[in-house]
């Protein structure tokens, strides 16, 4: 590796884990009606970062660096606006912030932004924000995710996306949000947007819509670090948290096992466990048991309950599918969800046979899910189990018309093709 491509590696790696911590940081120090200015520091801090660093070399401590550049950014800043008010407090907690950073004190670092970062989560999911609002605003002032990143995530383009988070910024400050954990008695209200978003985030990272890879694994591991912090405060710390964080665990211990050679797509039956991530298996088992300490039930704890079925199974053959069936039921009877349903066939496929398969496939179609190209793998996978190539193919190939991801429409094309030569042989 060339030590250019190397420096650029290594910014862009310091971007994604420390540029959300820092602007939780400084948000606090400021206040968030200071947000774009704050953004603007700690961007100019990596490009200087770039320029630097490519003939002096990374710095022994190169978090320390970018605090302290960020941190001169900011008060420069301030200090050529006129209207600028003393600044003798915010330096002060600066230079505390910074002397931290310096130390190196990994513990006592991250004691000083857990609470930080947990009070930009809370402001990013505020209720008066839009659903898209609330996971674009997390994705980029709290991930770091850059515009053209979300734009991906969302289907969307760049322009689209920067008006979104202006609207968003825009909305906290008119409302005069204050950076703060909420209530204890406002917690159970509060915490269920922010679930949400992590739990959307999750799944754009695990089945990208767009792009070359069909996972993104920095959304994956971006929610898990966000629920870990929720778990770790004592006032997040709820059941339906750690059952969350215990879903995201079985489910990003496939994730190794989910790709081969160019970014192929390797679906759960063909997929080698011995890659599997045991020690996210671990976490995710701690977790669920911790998540049943209380009276509350979520989707999130029937939902991890299916993940460890998958999760704790040696082999696809040796899976419990009536089990598997038994906790779908009861998220179905929990909540009417298109999603689940289509989830729950296959493993009613696997008690009850394919042919009741499909019938119970053709019982829940509706609009939904007839855009939606899992519907019609699903419908695939069970025609092609019945002998039904023909159809299968034809199946195969509408859901390659409706994917945008390059390597599941490569997977979906490549079965199609290969049912096609079943199809062509069988007419001889």
């Amino acid at each position: 590796m060339s030590p250019e491509k190397h420096i650029n590696e290594s910014v862009d790696h310091l971007f994604r884990h420390h540029a959300g911590q820092m602007t939780a940081v400084l948000s606090r120090i400021f206040g968030f009606e200071k947000i774009d200015l704050i953004e603007d520091a700690i961007q100019e801090a990596m490009l200087r970062a770039l320029s630097n660093w490519s003939y002096k070399g990374i710095p022994d401590n190169p978090r320390a660096w970018l605090i302290q550049v960020a941190k001169n950014n900011i008060l420069d800043r301030l200090r050529r606006d006129s209207r600028s008010e003393d600044l003798e407090e915010e330096t002060k907690a600066l230079d505390q912030y910074a002397e931290l950073a310096e130390g190196n004190t990994e513990i006592g670092f991250a004691n000083e932004i857990l609470e930080d970062q947990l009070q930009m989560i809370f402001a990013c999911c505020h209720p008066s924000l839009t659903p898209d609002s609330r996971i674009a605003l997390t994705l980029k002032t709290v991930g770091g995710f850059s515009v053209g990143e979300i734009a991906a995530a969302f289907l969307s383009n760049k322009e689209a996306i920067a008006k979104m988070l202006v609207r968003a910024k825009k909305r906290l400050r008119d409302e005069g949000e204050v950076l703060s954990i909420p209530e204890p008695r406002d917690i159970p209200s509060r915490i269920e947007p922010v679930l949400k978003v992590l739990y959307l985030m999750f799944n754009e990272g695990y089945s990208a819509s767009v792009g070359e890879s069909a996972v993104r694994r920095d959304f994956c591991y971006e929610a898990i670090r966000l629920a870990r912090l929720l778990s770790e405060h004592p006032l997040t710390s709820a059941p339906n948290v750690h059952a969350l964080t215990a879903l995201f665990c079985f489910q990003a211990s496939r994730l190794p096992a989910r790709s081969g050679e160019g970014g192929t797509v390797i679906v759960l039956p063909d997929q080698d466990r011995s890659l599997w991530d045991r020690d996210l298996i671990g976490e995710g088992l701690r977790r669920l048991k911790r998540s049943a300490k209380g009276e509350e039930l979520s989707d999130y704890h029937i939902e991890a309950e299916i993940a460890s079925h998958h999760a704790v199974a040696q082999d696809y053959g040796s899976t419990d599918w009536r089990a598997l069936l038994a906790a779908y039921d009861r998220l179905l009877e929990r909540r009417h969800s298109p999603i689940a349903a289509l989830n729950r066939i296959i493993a009613f496929a696997e008690v009850n046979g394919s042919e009741p398969a499909l019938e119970e496939l053709e019982r829940i179609r509706d609009e939904k899910l007839e855009a939606y190209y899992p519907y019609h793998v699903t419908l695939a996978e069970l025609q092609n189990r019945t002998g039904r190539y023909k159809e299968a193919l034809q199946s195969y190939e509408f859901a390659a018309g409706l994917i945008e991801n390059d390597a599941v429409k490569r997977f979906l094309t490549s079965k199609a093709e290969a049912l096609s030569w079943e199809v062509r042989s069988r007419q001889f």
